[in-house]
């Protein structure tokens, strides 16, 4: 499939509904090029389109992690870049998969090729910038839950911030906050 055959299939579908068929069909087609599709989240120019090439990005990760990983490396790479806040949706979607501690062993050690001090300091910069969407927010608490593990300053940083947004947050800052606050909870008591 060339790129403009990939454009226009992304600009026929409408990726704000729940479940695309066409997207979705799109994402199971193995012609497409991820790479360009990687690109394509990049497009200042056309939001929508960056949209949904970052909707079908999170569905080839979540279902075809084999086709995802050959722009693994360069979607970590270029995270830090990524200024469209319906596009850092589906990018955080895609690094709570990365970062869970049952990822496939592929992402793990993506993962750990990649710079995690750019990672978490991207993912807290997107957390507690005010015009990021709710969202947005409640990935970035589970990103950086999971990679606590690793960074142990996280936990007591994390810890504050989520407390902080509890303080007018919405329902869904509600809900994840209060999650993410009992599991560090049990982490900081050794439960």
């Amino acid at each position: 499939m060339d790129k403009q055959t990939l454009v226009n299939g992304l600009l026929a579908s409408k990726a704000n509904q729940i479940r695309n068929p066409g997207l979705s069909m799109l994402g199971d087609d193995p012609q497409v090029p991820v790479t360009e599709l990687h690109e394509l989240c990049y497009d200042a120019a056309s939001p929508q389109l960056a949209f949904r090439a970052a909707w079908l990005l999170e569905y080839i990760a979540a279902h075809h992690p084999d086709r995802f990983m050959p722009v693994c490396y360069l979607f970590l790479d270029r995270l830090a870049s990524q200024r469209n806040r319906s596009c850092q949706r589906h990018f955080t979607n895609i690094l709570r998969r990365l970062t869970h501690p049952k990822a496939n062993h592929e992402y793990r050690h993506a993962l750990q090729s990649a710079d995690r001090d750019q990672l978490v300091e991207t993912v807290f910069s997107w957390l507690i910038d005010t015009q990021t969407p709710v969202a947005v927010q409640a990935n970035c608490m589970d990103v950086l839950f999971h990679m606590s593990s690793e960074f142990g300053w996280i936990k007591d940083e994390l810890m504050q911030q989520i407390e902080f947004l509890l303080r007018d947050g919405s329902p869904a800052i509600q809900s994840r906050g209060k999650k993410i606050l009992e599991k560090l909870a049990k982490i900081k008591t050794g439960d």
